[in-house]
């Protein structure tokens, strides 16, 4: 009893040890250092332009700054997963006069309300509470663009003060109005979002709106932060008097926020009623993380709030809708994140791949708006590895388990549901959309199959329009007379399938198998079926037309390691008979039990 008591002891010492060491590094470095700023490259491996537009890497050069204060975040998020994510926020707990950096508890503007400190505190979620900058200082404006003026020379800004002067440009409160807000340490005025508001034009007629607060965003991280929050209210404001005086529907604004922007969209639907959708791009991580929802993006921020999960944000699910891009934790294409040189190094800045992750959520937004043949539909899942394996790719009786990404997302059958885990696979560089295609492989179990063979198969599929070459399944030891699910994600659509060819490759995995004659041993694979279902269709009954069972001749078909086996859609699953590889090269004198 004593040895467990002095073991938990020792334990909760370790926690308490370990988050105060990083609160103390946190604190110096992102108050003290960060005020001066370094620039370093980030690598985000892309290999041809996007939809023709020459993409200067603008987020090539980035800010220590921003690296620290996310490498920390990493840590603070490793350090739940190490040792438990502790109580919540304490909404009882006043901060300490110490990390109170202005008098006053309030700001308030004369048309947009009072913003009031948090009443919170958390040494570790929410380690300083700061007040906005002044509304010049943060300087939030926007810029406008239509079909009519798609790229406009001069910029077209409006402003919630002169609603005549918004109606006397090509705005039409008769169609959507789509609001982009962009995060830390940038403008809006990138090329990115530029070919971002180009694409939305060529997908429907909009009135595109983008909110700029490079002013705000460009400081300090904790204080950009508590910016958000002036923001959100000049956004609300600007939509408020549009409905209010110009006649737009609520409902058909829709917000998108990239970072710290997702968030300045929820602080802005918060104040907007009846909100018709916000969409949040892999939401910024630091110090919302653990947060009551009326600090932080929420569900009930809009009429409709779907999320993209890519690794360097909040990993908490926020929406009706949180998509998780492979796994929404890191992209394939982005260089890989090195923990351990960063566990080895608390002064080490984050390797390139967060940025590079964080980015990819609006790349593969802005990507599902090209006009394509590619469409995206992901699987509700418990987890990634799950989903991989193929164990979730039905969209269920009323097809509320699964979603198209992007703007079709709204399609998503109930409201009712929140928090819906939603996964697909990408590819690693653009264009990033992949066919994705469920594998099920049916083994069949005879007399003298062995009872569980190693190895690894190899597949290829031939369609109407192509063919994939060499789709490899993972080594993995196949029990006969089981079904196996795998799930691949390829670059082109080989339409109807017509034939399966497969290869096997046996591992020995025991020299000494009893079940082994004078060294050799069966190792064939017995098939019975491969099925093919391409999972980028929505609803399930267009899947269900894309799904092709294919057989051999006489099933199950023995696959020896020297031999190619086809099976076809046009033969007969239920004809057996034993396969004429088995008949020729029988193998050991051994018989199985059935």
């Amino acid at each position: 009893m004593y040895s467990c008591s002095f073991t938990a002891m020792l334990t909760k010492s370790s926690r308490q040890l370990y988050l105060q060491s990083i609160l103390l590094v946190s604190s110096f470095i992102d108050i003290f250092n960060v005020l001066s700023f370094h620039r370093s490259s980030v690598y985000c491996k892309r290999t041809i332009s996007e939809k023709g537009y020459n993409v200067s890497n603008w987020w090539s050069s980035l800010p220590t700054a921003e690296k620290q204060v996310q490498r920390l975040s990493n840590q603070r998020e490793e350090a739940m997963e190490m040792f438990g994510p502790g109580p919540g926020v304490d909404l009882n707990v006043t901060l300490l006069p110490i990390v109170e950096f202005h008098q006053s508890n309030q700001a308030c503007y004369a048309d947009l309300g009072c913003i009031t400190r948090f009443s919170f505190a958390d040494p570790l979620l929410w380690p300083i509470n700061l007040l906005p900058e002044s509304r010049t200082k943060i300087n939030t404006h926007f810029t406008l663009y239509t079909r009519e003026n798609s790229n406009p020379q001069p910029l077209v800004h409006i402003s919630a003060d002169d609603p005549n002067g918004i109606a006397a440009t090509t705005f039409k409160a008769t169609r959507p109005t789509k609001f982009f807000i962009h995060g830390w340490r940038n403008t809006g005025y990138e090329e990115l979002f530029f070919i971002f508001v180009q694409r939305f034009l060529v997908k429907g007629d909009y009135n595109i709106i983008r909110a700029h607060w490079g002013g705000g965003s460009r400081s300090i991280y904790f204080q950009s932060h508590a910016n958000t929050r002036l923001v959100g209210l000049e956004i609300a404001l600007l939509v408020n008097t549009m409905v209010e005086k110009l006649g737009v529907q609520a409902t058909d604004v829709h917000l998108i926020g990239h970072s710290l922007g997702a968030h300045t969209a929820g602080y802005a639907g918060e104040n907007i009623r009846n909100l018709g959708q916000i969409t949040g791009l892999d939401p910024a991580g630091p110090y919302f993380h653990g947060l009551p929802s009326f600090a932080r993006l929420d569900h009930t921020d809009a009429n409709f709030v779907d999320v993209v999960h890519t690794n360097a944000g909040s990993l908490e699910s926020s929406g009706h809708l949180d998509f998780r891009p492979n796994g929404g934790k890191h992209q394939p294409g982005c260089q890989p994140t090195d923990l351990q040189a960063i566990w080895n190094d608390p002064t080490a800045i984050v390797s390139d791949a967060s940025t590079c992750d964080h980015m990819r959520s609006v790349r593969f937004y802005s990507e599902s708006l090209i006009p394509t043949d590619c469409s995206t539909v992901g699987y509700e899942c418990s987890n990634y590895e799950s989903f991989n394996n193929g164990l979730c790719t039905s969209c269920g009786l009323d097809n509320n388990k699964c979603a198209t990404f992007g703007l079709e997302a709204t399609s998503f059958p109930t409201r009712s549901r929140k928090n819906v885990n939603i996964y697909f696979k990408t590819g690693g560089d653009f264009p990033y959309c992949r066919y994705q295609y469920l594998i099920k492989l049916s083994l069949g179990k005879t007399r003298n199959a062995k009872p569980t063979i190693s190895g690894e198969l190899r597949l290829s599929v031939n369609g109407h329009t192509g063919i994939l070459p060499n789709i490899q399944m993972p080594k993995s030891d196949y029990e006969h007379g089981k079904d196996y699910r795998f799930l691949a994600a390829e670059p082109k659509n080989v339409g109807p399938v017509n034939t399966v060819n497969l290869r096997w490759f046996p591992v020995l995995t025991n020299l000494f198998d009893p079940t082994c004659f004078l060294g050799f041993c069966d190792q064939r694979m017995y098939v019975k079926s491969v099925t093919i279902s391409l999972l980028n269709s929505y609803p399930d009954a267009n899947k269900i037309a894309n799904t092709f069972e294919n057989c051999p001749v006489f099933g199950p078909a023995a696959i020896g390691p020297l031999f190619n086996t086809e099976l076809s859609v046009s033969n007969n699953c239920s004809l057996t008979f034993p396969s004429l590889v088995s008949i020729l090269i029988p193998g050991p004198w051994i018989v199985y039990k059935k």
